[in-house]
């Protein structure tokens, strides 16, 4: 056995030992002892079991810059973001069918996806949890919650962040600036000061004109699906709302959220339009259309919690 070939399986190819063995046609044990032998380093218990318990590979993260962009601005937004041995678990939850479709068609290519049904006392709603297990290439996803240097200083990785923020947190409606006229909204509402801070610094940056204010204090309260929230945390606002800007803002943000996309479809066909009396007839059918989906959505999930607790309470029973 050659010791460099042994540490590439080992480190490089992230094979077990006993997996390193059957390709050498040995025991397992012989590799061991050959690895101390030449002084290659083992991975530690805990890591080297859930390797070894692991039922898929996972694919290595593709390397490109925009996708990693885009990726770190979605699970920046509100998602759990951890470390699972040397493997990184990426969990979120949504009432809305879009965004598990959009999560899945994200990470299904990377590795495969669970997914189940929970009750959320917050909401007073049953959702759609989802769960994705990715290599350890994926360990950029586990940075702070701010925006790196490596993507403020480029315009074209920035607005893939910014797609990737906005599907998560964001807003594309229409609305009245006054009793006549249509207003088009791009907003993103957040926690996230210093995300939106720069995130309004780098839109200046590339001409465009933002709004930037504070819309909630901690200990205010909102009531959301008939529960009272409050807020443990300042929230944020980053908007732009003049027409032109949001027009000349949406063909070049590379958004990937099915909602949105059919939002701002709508939105350029729209443009043309000053008068609200000329828009809303359209935009309120497409936002019915949304809301009677994720009413559906909700109903079917709710059923398939109640079977389920329905058979938890059944099992124990027998």
């Amino acid at each position: 056995m050659n010791p460099e070939e042994i540490k590439k399986l080992y480190w490089k190819d992230n094979l077990s030992t006993r997996k390193i063995a059957h390709l050498q046609h040995t025991h397992q044990r012989a590799i061991i002892d050959f690895m101390k032998a030449h002084n290659i380093p083992r991975r530690n218990r805990i890591e080297a079991v859930i390797k070894g318990c692991k039922k898929y590979d996972k694919k290595e993260f593709s390397g490109n810059e925009c996708e990693k962009a885009y990726l770190l601005g979605l699970t920046l937004a509100d998602f759990r973001r951890r470390r699972h041995g040397y493997q990184i678990n990426i969990t979120a939850g949504s009432t809305h069918p879009a965004f598990i479709l959009l999560f899945r068609k994200i990470f299904e290519k990377y590795s495969p996806i669970k997914e189940y049904v929970r009750y959320n006392k917050e909401m007073n709603k049953c959702e759609r949890q989802i769960d994705v297990t990715l290599h350890s290439s994926f360990d950029f996803l586990l940075g702070p919650k701010d925006i790196p240097e490596w993507v403020m200083k480029d315009n074209s990785v920035f607005l893939h962040f910014l797609a990737g923020y906005a599907d998560g947190e964001g807003t594309l409606s229409i609305g009245k600036s006054d009793n006549k006229y249509v207003s088009f909204i791009f907003a993103i509402a957040s926690e996230d000061v210093e995300i939106l801070k720069k995130i309004t610094e780098k839109l200046k940056f590339m001409g465009f004109t933002p709004l930037f204010k504070k819309i909630r204090t901690v200990g205010e309260f909102n009531i959301l699906w008939g529960k009272k929230l409050t807020y443990t945390k300042d929230h944020f606002l980053v908007r732009l709302k003049k027409k032109v800007e949001v027009i000349s803002l949406l063909p070049i943000l590379p958004i990937r959220h099915p909602e949105k996309i059919l939002k701002r479809k709508l939105m350029l066909k729209l443009s043309g339009s000053s008068l609200i009396s000329d828009t809303y007839a359209e935009w309120a059918e497409l936002r019915n259309s949304i809301k009677n989906e994720v009413e559906s959505y909700h109903a079917k999930n709710r059923a398939d919690y109640l079977r389920r607790s329905s058979f938890k309470i059944s099992s124990a029973r027998e």
